[in-house]
């Protein structure tokens, strides 16, 4: 897909209003056509994807400078005018009828996984693909760039960020595939891949390097060898759920102390599960029991 002039046209007005993040959004591009490919999408969902991501901010040329520059704490009223930029910018791009593809990523990219993201509280896969990706890279950016309200700080500690976030406000599966793309790719002269070690992204660093493209293939049981412990990270990063769904997807790969303790955790977690069911159930038998008699 050719690049529709509008997009250089909005992007450009988009760094004008934030001009403490120059290079923004050709960032979130870079890192979002990264993570799109990584994932397989196909060569005209990743072209749209990538301008979607240009212009993503777009509804902030709305704020005020004063709110959007200000270093200390928003006020609840500032907070509702920031949270209305995804709504500004897709009313915006109606007056592109070219740029119809990306309205949908606009509106939708601070939703959240777990359904606590604005502006409709969308959730899991209803969430367009194109906003669940933009919303783990342009939180990235931000993490690891220099801001009027925060320090720029490591890319290390901007992965381990997203995994933190994995589940409950990032689709946990992107999250990953993120952590493997960031580490080759070189979306800025301060990212320093080598400083990133001892995580997740060590074993889908190591798959790039020995030439395994194909994830879902076995992998070398020595990927773990030299890395904190997948299991440790997991914790840190997912809800119960997501984290035993990922734990599960690595276990052929683990050490057999951890896959005894992956076990009793999933034991734990279903006779839990299970407990908390037969506890609803059993609560809604009363309450339609204890109707029933009220009526009788």
């Amino acid at each position: 897909m050719k690049e529709p002039p509008a997009i250089a046209f909005l992007s450009s007005l988009i760094e004008a209003k934030e001009s403490d993040s120059t290079g923004h959004c050709a960032r979130v591009a870079s890192l979002a056509t990264s993570l799109a490919q990584a994932i397989g999408l196909d060569s005209g969902q990743v072209e749209s994807i990538a301008q979607t991501a240009r212009i993503h901010d777009l509804g902030k040329i709305a704020i005020p400078d004063e709110i959007l520059q200000k270093p200390s704490r928003l006020t609840d009223a500032e907070r509702e005018i920031v949270r209305r930029h995804p709504h500004v910018g897709d009313r915006l791009l109606r007056a592109f009828p070219e740029l119809t593809f990306a309205r949908h990523g606009v509106l939708c990219h601070h939703e959240r996984w777990d359904g606590h993201g604005y502006p409709s509280r969308l959730g899991g896969s209803d969430i367009p693909i194109a906003s669940r990706i933009i919303a783990i890279v342009d939180s990235f950016d931000a993490i690891c760039s220099e801001r009027p309200y925060s320090p720029a700080r490591s890319t290390r500690e901007g992965v381990h960020e997203i995994l933190r976030c994995a589940g409950t406000q990032f689709d946990p599966q992107l999250a990953v595939a993120f952590a493997d793309t960031v580490v080759s790719k070189d979306w800025s002269p301060s990212v320093d891949s080598a400083r990133i070690g001892g995580t997740l992204v060590d074993v889908v660093a190591t798959d790039r390097q020995l030439g395994d493209r194909e994830r879902n293939v076995a992998r070398n049981t020595h990927m773990l060898e030299h890395s904190t412990p997948l299991v440790t990270i997991l914790r840190r990063s997912l809800t119960s759920s997501e984290r035993l769904v990922l734990e599960l997807r690595f276990l052929d790969r683990l050490p057999v102390q951890e896959i005894a303790e992956i076990l009793e955790t999933t034991e734990q977690h279903i006779e839990q599960t299970l407990g908390d069911v037969t506890s609803r159930i059993s609560g809604v038998r009363r309450t339609f029991v204890d109707a029933l008699c009220e009526s009788a």
